[in-house]
């Protein structure tokens, strides 16, 4: 048997259904390859729990069941606090009563992995041992055969990590690659330095650009020409527009514009001129 080592502390748990003469032949196998006979021990499935608050002792655990385990779960948790670590946990059960194998045997695995245990591949399992159970079960084919293995290390332990120091976050200029770097002043010409003129910054109010509209209003057309605009007069035909607009006629071009006092000259804009 591969797993047992002459110095291993080995338990071997039976059900107790299960007679100590029926697993004579068994028993023999695995305490010959330990050292001592003490190194072995056997018990029935009950006295487990009286165990459990000693402190891990057992490099293998081998169960027995006539049937499945009854609790499974917290079987599970008890072979983990007796074993040590690195330890083998070997389990026999009879799926005989059960419907569906296939579905109990996953169950069984999940549950042992859940539980912290690295399942054996069946390629790694001996089944030498399991055909020495011929006297406690009638039908071997149903017979489930788990090699189970407990991590390296204890359950709760723990261990500092060492990340290293930590480098500061710092730009240094150490083992700079030296670069030809442009330089600013060749980026420029004469022609970008020189001042504007103001001639040359005035644009169209309506466009936005240096060129006047065909339908120029704000002065840019005449300015760009050089041609001065004349005055243009506007007589009332009502003699009230001074008044404001609740005096004013419908076409009045003073519309708008706040009252004035008689005889006061109001320059009204180009654009309103036009209407």
């Amino acid at each position: 048997m591969t797993f047992l080592k002459e110095n291993n502390s080995v338990l071997i748990i039976l059900d107790r259904e299960i007679l100590k003469d029926d697993v004579d032949d068994f028993i023999k196998n695995v305490e010959r390859p330990l050292r001592d006979a003490e190194q072995l021990t056997i018990i029935p499935t009950n006295e487990l729990e009286t165990r459990v608050n000693n402190a891990p002792s057992y490099n293998v655990i081998i169960s027995v069941f006539k049937q499945s385990c009854p609790n499974y779960e917290t079987y599970l948790e008890d072979c983990l606090k007796i074993m040590k670590p690195a330890g083998i946990l070997i389990i026999y059960e009879s799926f005989q009563e059960k419907k569906n194998v296939q579905s109990e045997y996953d169950k069984r695995i999940s549950n042992l992995k859940l539980a912290g245990f690295k399942v054996k591949s069946p390629e790694d399992i001996d089944t030498r041992l399991k055909n020495l159970l011929l006297s406690v079960y009638k039908d071997m084919d149903n017979v489930s055969e788990i090699v189970a293995e407990k991590p390296s290390f204890e359950i709760g332990s723990s261990i500092t990590l060492n990340f290293g120091q930590a480098k500061p976050n710092v730009w240094t200029l150490d083992n700079v690659v030296d670069e030809e770097l442009i330089d600013e002043d060749e980026l420029l010409d004469e022609t970008d330095v020189l001042k504007p003129e103001a001639s040359s910054l005035k644009v169209c109010s309506t466009t936005g650009k240096r060129k006047a509209c065909k339908d120029c209003t704000c002065g840019l057309a005449e300015e760009l020409s050089g041609k001065i605009t004349e005055e243009k007069s506007v007589k009332s035909s009502c003699g009230n527009c001074y008044l404001g607009d609740a005096f004013r006629c419908a076409s009045c071009p003073y519309l708008g514009m706040p009252a004035f006092k008689p005889g006061e000259k109001v320059v009204l804009p180009e654009a309103q001129l036009q209407i």
